[in-house]
């Protein structure tokens, strides 16, 4: 494993002692159950969530099914295609059904603990997963470099730097005559204006760091711990 996942995976852990409910989301076109992350779900209760489902017929998963609940139980079973946005409903009243009530942690009008930069970074990465699929995804991380709200312009300005490991990834992202990037950049400026309701110019640089993924100093200067 990578340092990165290592850091990560601390992350779960941690959420999970202090959840009332996980869910697990299995690939439906596995033939064999993800033990590691069972591993990791303790005596928490946890629904069995099944994505992929529009790849396979319904009864093809049932063998799957068994593997995992023969392994711990589950509170409910639900088949869905995040894809094709299939079945979302029905997890969200099951999800609804087995939250227990309790007072609220945060004021009404508060959407999010996270600030706007959080979300303009993951909107930046959303792009780079929507254009380029498997390629390059994984070996990228996002920083907000500055966010400068209501500049002369009228506009907020916004410069991100796309951190890869290696010099082919850089220039798989920006492409021939910087056609890549520029794509990822109009993709996000418009899902960043709507998430923030207002106008935005921005840059996008991409930068090498050789191993980032597996760097204590550089994942502790990104946040990770």
């Amino acid at each position: 494993r990578y340092g990165l996942q290592e850091s990560m995976m601390r992350s779960v852990r941690r959420a999970v002692i202090d959840a009332d409910l996980v869910l697990l989301i299995a690939d439906a076109t596995r033939v064999t159950p993800d033990t590691l992350s069972l591993a990791e779900l303790g005596d928490v209760p946890a629904i069995l969530v099944l994505n992929k489902m529009d790849l396979i017929r319904k009864e093809d998963a049932l063998p799957l099914v068994e593997k995992y609940t023969s392994l711990r139980t589950f509170a409910d079973v639900v088949p869905i295609s995040a894809r094709k946005r299939s079945n979302l409903d029905v997890l969200i009243d099951v999800i609804a059904s087995r939250i227990p009530a309790g007072p609220p942690f945060y004021p009404k009008d508060m959407v999010s603990e996270h600030p706007e930069r959080f979300f303009v970074a993951e909107i930046i990465r959303e792009k780079i997963f929507q254009k380029f699929g498997q390629e390059v995804p994984y070996s990228t991380q996002v920083n907000i470099v500055d966010f400068t709200e209501k500049s002369e312009s009228g506009k907020d300005i916004i410069d991100a730097e796309i951190i890869v490991e290696r010099d082919s990834q850089k220039a798989i992202l920006i492409g021939k005559n910087g056609a890549a990037v520029k794509d990822v950049g109009i993709r996000a400026r418009h899902s960043i204006e709507k998430f923030l309701d207002r106008p935005v110019y921005l840059r996008l640089f991409v930068k090498v760091r050789k191993g980032w993924r597996d760097s204590d100093a550089q994942l502790r200067s990104f946040g990770y711990d």
